[in-house]
């Protein structure tokens, strides 16, 4: 198992867990969970219901089709291109924001905890939570946990939240899924 964190590369990364400038910030994974968002690099929720390129690719079509309908020359189409992708740009800024607000995930998360957050920010080096989203990180970044040999059922984003909001258990099985050479010991 690799144990360095690939850094810069988004797909061997935890979805709910992204570097800052500061340290880290941890999602809870039921904010994202059974929605058609996803956290990316930079801790920001993304729609992911429109493939990538298709509100460019609308945006630069409304230009085309406004210049070739109104355009009479090659100056006079120029400008009515450019006119139709600033109104297409502001239109698909109008839709997409009308999506997140109708179809909020912070809002919805908010109503289903009563208002409690869902990321916290570690930034504290010598904390635990800090020694756990290291171990986490790792993890994510590991061969084994990319193919699934270690933590088939991926607990791993909400054993690092649990565990960032104070959980021992979460802790401890986190740090069994990052070092399986540590076995637990039935109390006697």
């Amino acid at each position: 198992m690799s144990t360095s964190p690939q850094s810069g590369s988004s797909e061997h990364r935890l979805p709910t867990l992204v570097r800052t400038r500061a340290g880290y910030r941890v999602f809870d994974p039921e904010l994202v969970a059974g929605t058609r968002y996803q956290i990316d690099d930079s801790g920001t929720l993304v729609w992911t219901r429109l493939p990538a390129g298709s509100v460019a690719l609308s945006v630069l079509a409304a230009g085309a089709g406004t210049a070739l309908l109104l355009g009479g020359g090659w100056l006079l189409s120029l400008l009515w291109f450019a006119a139709g992708v600033v109104v297409g740009a502001g239109l698909a800024g109008l839709g997409l924001s009308l999506v997140h607000v109708v179809n909020s995930p912070e809002r919805r998360y908010r109503n289903r905890t009563g208002g409690a957050p869902y990321a916290a920010d570690v930034t504290d080096r010598g904390s635990r939570p800090w020694q756990l989203c290291e171990q986490a990180e790792r993890l994510a970044a590991s061969r084994s946990w990319v193919a699934g040999r270690v933590d088939r059922e991926r607990r791993l984003p909400a054993l690092l939240w649990a565990g960032v909001q104070g959980s021992g258990e979460a802790a401890a099985e986190l740090g069994r899924l990052t070092d399986p050479s540590v076995r637990t010991h039935p109390q006697m």
